[in-house]
C-alpha cells in the first residue's frame, strides 16, 4: 500500500475533479466520502474506485484534525502520488511521507507518479464540468 500525506491550507476541490484528474469525467467510479454537498470544498474523506479498472483504487482520510492532515492510500503508487498531488497542488498544500513530515512542495510527488501523465490530467482537470460546480449548482452536467 502506498501512503501520502498532505497538509492542505485551503479548501479541497470538488471531489468530481479528483475523479477527473485521476481518470477523467466520463470514467464509471464507486464513491463514498463526506462532502456536505456534491460541490462541497471542506470534505476530508473520499474513496473512489474505477469500475472499468478495479484495481485502481484510492482512499483519503484525515489523518490529523489540527492541523488537518489528510493521508492517501492506494495500492499503486502512481496513483496515490496523483491524488496527493492534486489535492496539495489545489488547495496551496505540501506533502509528505511520513505523518510527522517534512511536509514539502507539491511537485515532490511528481517523481512517484511513473508513467501518469500529469498534463493529460491537468487538461481533463481545467475542462471537467464540475470547475463550474457550486453550492448553489452542484450539478453543472446537467445544465448543459
Amino acid at each position: 500500500m502506498a501512503t501520502l500525506y498532505v497538509r492542505p491550507t485551503g479548501p479541497r476541490p470538488d471531489f468530481r475533479l479528483v475523479l477527473a484528474f485521476a481518470w477523467g469525467d466520463a470514467t464509471d467510479c464507486d464513491t463514498d466520502g463526506n462532502s456536505q454537498h456534491p460541490a462541497d470544498r471542506g470534505w476530508t474523506e473520499l474513496y473512489a474506485q474505477n469500475r472499468c479498472r478495479p484495481g485502481e483504487v484510492f482512499d483519503v482520510v484525515a489523518a490529523s484534525d489540527d492541523p488537518l492532515v489528510l493521508q492517501v492510500d492506494s495500492p499503486l503508487e502512481w496513483l496515490a502520488a496523483a491524488v496527493a498531488y492534486l489535492l496539495a497542488e489545489a488547495s496551496a498544500g505540501s506533502v509528505a511521507s511520513d505523518l510527522n513530515g517534512p511536509f514539502v512542495p507539491a511537485s515532490a510527488a511528481l517523481a512517484r507518479l511513473a508513467t501518469f501523465d500529469v498534463q493529460a490530467a491537468w487538461t481533463r482537470y481545467w475542462g471537467s464540468l464540475f470547475q463550474r460546480s457550486s453550492a448553489i449548482n452542484p450539478y453543472p452536467n446537467l445544465n448543459t
